[in-house]
């Protein structure tokens, strides 16, 4: 039971990717850390990402490692000992021999051995020629070794020997709460690999299921859902399928197809997400957002266009993306064809276009290649199942967001995991009366009045209760002017510090004033940049606006800063 709780809460805390800077061997790394509000920083390492991201955290989510498909690096930017000439073949020899990295998107996962917390596993496909993916391989690096800095143990072991669909690779816990499962598809066929990681090493079986896909070239993503029980799989020229998973024998069950009839079959890349709560899906035909609820019992019925993309999404490109769930409960979706913009479908587990997805929803100062490809490390074993026979038990783990909604009113999304059976929130406004706490997952709630409230959702089941409390920031004046620039966005917000905007012209000189929430000055500055540290201000509520050269005031816009 420790091992579970110890080792299983923050490993996707840190994403890392990165483009290269120029043709020589630095590039501009770019890292996404969450915690109550995501934070995006830049540094330049070593290693450039082209389309394989792969890093993993531990379970205090500081990261660890990291992999472009080509060697390994840890966080000080040092290559892992002996991890160089990872997925050996034509795309290796085009693309790593000058430090671009491995071009093949989705297809590399990463996991901690289900034993030895200094043991990773790499899981990856070589591009062996054009479009053509042969082997699954597999690569262990021990991080215990050099002081910290690794060596590689093994590197590049067939796991799985066939021809392999682009679609990648995808991992989730076995329903012993321990061990891992690996999933691969073959091309031209409804063949499926399931590889098995456990303390004794890899086994790997398959089985065939469902309708043969069509092409290779169509590239798309296979994900399981957050809670194990479904694997999903979309491209857009054999469009959706469906399977039910049991995490116990690694099987495949009840495969449903789902036909996309529209013009979008000549789209080579497409992009799939699941909601945390697992009911919906999100399928990106690259210019055109759907989701389906599986929940229902006609899923190809309930779909819902949420978004298409006219004009383009990015300037250099109109598409939607790859997909990958973030510990914050949030889809982020990556561009292709390495754009610096990040969309994100803010609130997933709403039906219809209530999901709030919003296009170019962070401007990064850099382009990015690639998500990396996470499980989800969240999940406990299947209770009472066969295979629940090493004594783990889902003890739960209580997370929340929230989102202002106009004036004294601020909505809550659960982002909790390990099972959760009730939800209580406290609200900390004794003022509202009956009002102030609710059982409901997902609730709504109008404060009495401006002012700071310490807000806790406890969770519980048959194991155990968790709690987590975080300070709210209400205000009844609104986020926006009236007349602003509606362009102009502030990222991330609440914010621990470092606040960024878009919307401006680049390079613009403008002054940036802080108020408080009394209307007092707090900080001004002067810059052409494109962000500025608040952090030496008190938590608070906040405004800024934005000045020209001939003092005209831009916009003003509220910003929270909770440490």
């Amino acid at each position: 039971m420790q091992f579970l709780y110890a080792h299983t809460q923050k490993e996707d805390n840190v994403w890392a990717t990165a483009y290269r800077y120029s043709f020589d061997t630095i590039s501009n790394r770019i890292f996404f850390t969450f915690g109550d509000s995501l934070q995006i920083s830049y540094t330049q390492r070593p290693m450039s990402f082209q389309g394989v991201s792969a890093s993993i955290c531990d379970s205090a989510g500081n990261l660890l490692i990291y992999s472009n498909g080509c060697y390994v690096e840890t966080a000080d930017g040092y290559e892992v000992v002996g991890s160089e000439g990872m997925n050996p073949g034509l795309l290796y020899d085009l693309s790593c021999a000058d430090n671009e990295g491995y071009r093949l998107s989705q297809s590399m996962v990463l996991l901690p051995d289900p034993a030895n917390p200094d043991l990773f596993h790499f899981f990856h496909m070589p591009l062996v020629a054009p479009s053509f993916v042969k082997d699954v391989l597999h690569t262990l690096v021990d991080m215990s070794a050099n002081n910290g800095d690794g060596t590689t143990v093994f590197k590049n072991q067939v796991v799985a020997a066939d021809t392999i669909h682009r679609h990648g690779l995808h991992a989730v816990r076995h329903a012993n709460g321990r061990d891992w499962w690996v999933i691969a598809a073959k091309i031209y066929s409804n063949r499926y690999y399931m590889i098995l990681l456990t303390p004794n090493g890899v086994e790997t079986k398959y089985q065939e299921i469902g309708p043969v896909d069509m092409g290779i070239l169509y590239g798309g993503e296979m994900v399981f859902s957050p809670d194990g029980a479904k694997m999903a799989r979309f491209d857009t020229q054999d469009d959706l399928r469906i399977f039910d998973f049991d995490r116990c024998t690694g099987t495949l069950f009840n495969p449903v197809h789902i036909s996309i009839q529209d013009d979008a079959d000549i789209a080579i890349l497409a992009g799939l997400g699941w909601s945390a709560d697992s009911r919906f899906i999100y399928a990106a035909e690259d210019r055109r957002l759907l989701q389906f609820d599986t929940w229902t019992a006609d899923i190809g019925g309930s779909k819902v266009i949420i978004a298409e993309a006219d004009p383009p999404l990015c300037p250099l490109s109109g598409s939607i993306g790859t997909m990958e769930l973030g510990p914050d409960g949030m889809i982020y979706c990556r561009p292709f064809n390495g754009q610096n913009c990040l969309h994100c479908i803010k609130n997933p587990e709403r039906a219809g276009t209530a999901c709030d997805f919003e296009q170019n929803y962070y401007q990064l100062e850099y382009p990015f290649a690639d998500l990396p490809n996470f499980p989800n490390f969240r999940l406990g074993p299947v209770d009472g199942s066969p295979c629940d026979t090493l004594g783990l038990d889902n003890h739960p783990l209580a997370g929340w967001r929230y989102d202002r909604t106009g004036g004294l009113n601020v909505d809550f999304t659960s982002v909790s995991w390990y099972d959760p059976q009730q939800w209580w929130w406290d609200f900390g406004d004794p003022a509202s009366g009956a009002v102030n706490q609710s059982t409901e997952k997902h609730p709504s709630h109008t404060f009495s009045a401006p002012g700071a409230y310490e807000v806790c959702l406890t969770v519980s089941n048959q194991y155990g209760s968790d709690t987590k409390c975080k300070t709210v920031w209400v205000t009844t004046t609104n986020s926006s002017e009236p007349g602003e620039k509606e362009t102009i966005k502030l990222y991330p917000n609440p914010t621990t510090g470092e606040v960024r905007w878009s919307g401006l012209p680049e390079g613009e000189v403008v002054t940036v004033r802080v108020y408080d929430a009394l209307g007092r000055p707090a900080l001004e500055r002067r810059t052409s940049e494109s962000w500025i540290d608040a952090g030496e201000l008190p938590e608070g509520a906040y405004f800024l606006t934005f000045m020209d050269e001939k003092g005209l005031v831009f916009v003003s816009k509220l910003l929270v800063l909770s440490y």
